[in-house]
């Protein structure tokens, strides 16, 4: 057996954390390598002794921070249930995960911009001493802080093979590592068609006919466009929460599990979201959908969002103002559906030939060892 340990956000009350986290471990764990099957686990560092932990103050933060012990419950089953965790060492002792990992990988997901990774090392593989790349790695921002590069340069600098989910990303990647081989490769979701996402969905659908609508974040231009959608088309509107649940009209919106937020995503008339992932699922699914940007997308606001629907011939679905009539026409998926299916073929590639390496690796030093 080929064991592999990756590094990425899991334990979040997100579901494209969780989704992310998920279709990599799936899609490996369904990999060979010559004759050995392939035995992947996420390393839990959130949930690690040393993790750093975040201190808040004021009574707005200890109301999200009770929102997010709500919400996290809606997740604990599917956890449970569908994922594998590494050992929960502390964060001081992961060098010991040398012993019991073939290779390592980061990725996906942000997990390279400094806010949201405490600066922690560690999703950065620092302490591999295996063979270690990285996979649709980002850093989730059009620019990183120029005090930072060198040190972010120097770390992902070391790995055997680093591929990032967004071109913006490859071409911070670049500046901080003078590299020019970095990839851009697929969010892992998209490494897993419609049926195998509808392998874990709720079978039913008891809504009826819908718009759902899912936010991270709720902007007054977000919900004129919900609202006009609606009148437009006489369809009630399905809200779920994102992150630790958004806030309409000082109301924390209802947290589904995940599975039941795929078949509210996959039964849905139409899709209103603000989310990079929602964006994804919504072309997954190819659903007719508006991804909201509140600001121009050329200065930079969501950058992966931006970058994903380009990629794709779907610039058009970026909103960033109300017209007069939301056009509700059918998305035409035909040209869409053979870009991903190239992205993805080049995508599972990149991991068959790193995992190939690593194996490898593992082969010569064995052969040294003896």
């Amino acid at each position: 057996m080929f064991r592999i340990i990756g590094v990425t956000y899991v334990f979040t009350s997100n579901y494209g954390s969780c989704f992310q986290a998920y279709a990599l471990q799936q899609t490996l764990n369904r990999m060979t390598v010559s004759s050995d099957t392939v035995d992947y686990k996420v390393l839990p560092i959130s949930k690690c002794p040393g993790y750093p932990v975040s201190k808040e103050a004021g009574i707005k933060s200890k109301i999200k921070k009770q929102v997010r012990i709500i919400t996290r419950r809606q997740f604990v089953a599917f956890e449970k249930n569908y994922m594998k965790y590494a050992p929960f060492y502390p964060v001081s002792d992961f060098e010991r995960l040398n012993d019991i990992a073939d290779a390592f990988v980061c990725g996906s997901d942000i997990v390279w911009n400094p806010k949201f990774n405490h600066d922690l090392k560690s999703y950065y593989l620092d302490f591999a001493k295996k063979y270690a790349f990285s996979y649709a790695a980002s850093f989730g921002k059009s620019d990183i802080e120029e005090s930072k590069l060198s040190e972010i340069g120097d770390l992902i600098g070391r790995l055997d093979a680093i591929s990032v989910r967004e071109k913006r990303s490859a071409q911070i990647a670049e500046q901080c590592t003078q590299k020019t081989d970095i990839r851009v490769v697929v969010d892992p979701v998209l490494l897993l068609n419609q049926d195998q996402w509808n392998q874990i969905a709720e079978k039913d659908n008891p809504f009826g006919k819908y718009i759902f609508v899912y936010s991270v974040s709720t902007t007054p231009l977000f919900q004129r466009f919900v609202e006009k959608l609606s009148r437009q088309t006489g369809l009630k509107v399905i809200r779920s929460g994102g992150n630790s649940g958004a806030v309409i009209k000082h109301r924390i919106l209802k947290v589904q599990t995940p599975q039941r937020w795929l078949q509210q995503m996959r039964d849905a008339e139409y899709v209103v979201t603000d989310s990079f992932h929602g964006s994804v699922f919504s072309t997954i699914f190819r659903k007719n959908f508006f991804s909201i940007v509140d600001g121009d997308p050329k200065e930079g606001y969501n950058v992966r969002m931006n970058d994903f629907l380009n990629g794709i011939g779907q610039e058009g679905r970026i909103y960033s103002d109300i017209p007069e009539t939301i056009d509700c026409s059918p998305i035409d998926y035909s040209e869409t559906s053979e870009i991903l299916r190239k992205q993805i073929e080049q995508s599972y590639d990149y991991i068959k030939e790193n995992i190939e390496a690593a194996y490898q690796q593992k082969k010569a030093a064995e052969k040294t060892e003896r």
